[in-house]
């Protein structure tokens, strides 16, 4: 794509951005595109989008380079919707879930003090042995319920820009093969446990339940 075609793909995006805004009636003003290349698969939001995702800051959009000329301006409609949603319209619920998770945590230094009062150093020590599966139960409860309302996300952006186009841009992209897409999908103790983003798959099968038999 040359550089003039690019801008005009980039424009057309931001309007379909702004387009979006209004719907939803979101206070959005975009006004440029940058395009994230993944240099690692990392499960963790804090290490990178995956490439089935975008996301926003301030004005801009922020998109996975492995879809750029792949979708056109009018397929990156689903995925945008989904992430001004998930953004705008779901933060209580992932506080909320936050607080869940971070109870789980203060309830287990509750338990270390008590049973280190109660039985001194062996107290301690039992406290501490069940500080990794307690993290790890804690990790996996909030990337669950992240994935969770990231899944809600796509079932309301699917009724607002339509099911079956929705759907048709999953299966697109998962066609594409694309290498973090491909190890998400394969799931594993790391992803189950620590991904904020739920499997392409995924997905696609909750977008498709929307359309019924």
């Amino acid at each position: 794509m040359s550089h003039s075609g690019l801008e005009k793909y980039e424009e057309q995006i931001l309007e379909t951005v702004s387009d979006l805004g209004r719907d939803l009636r979101i206070n959005i003003h975009p006004n440029r595109v940058l395009w994230y290349l993944r240099g690692v698969v990392a499960p963790s939001f804090m290490k990178g989008l995956a490439s089935d995702q975008c996301d926003f800051d301030g004005g801009t959009v922020i998109l996975p380079k492995p879809l750029r000329d792949k979708l056109s301006p009018a397929e990156w409609k689903p995925l945008l919707a989904s992430q001004l949603i998930y953004e705008r319209r779901s933060s209580m619920r992932i506080v909320a879930r936050w607080l869940v998770s971070v109870s789980f945590l203060v309830i287990w230094g509750f338990a270390a003090l008590v049973l280190s009062g109660i039985y001194d150093g062996y107290g301690l020590a039992l406290a501490l042995s069940l500080a990794i599966p307690v993290t790890i139960l804690d990790t996996w409860f909030f990337s669950h319920e992240l994935r969770s309302v990231r899944l809600d996300a796509d079932e309301k952006a699917a009724h607002l820009v339509g099911t079956r186009e929705f759907l048709d841009v999953l299966e697109k992209v998962d066609s594409l093969r694309i290498w973090d897409i491909e190890e998400r999908k394969k799931g594993g103790f790391r992803v189950t446990i620590s991904s904020h983003f739920p499997a392409i798959d995924a997905r696609i099968r909750r977008v498709r339940t929307l359309i019924g038999p």
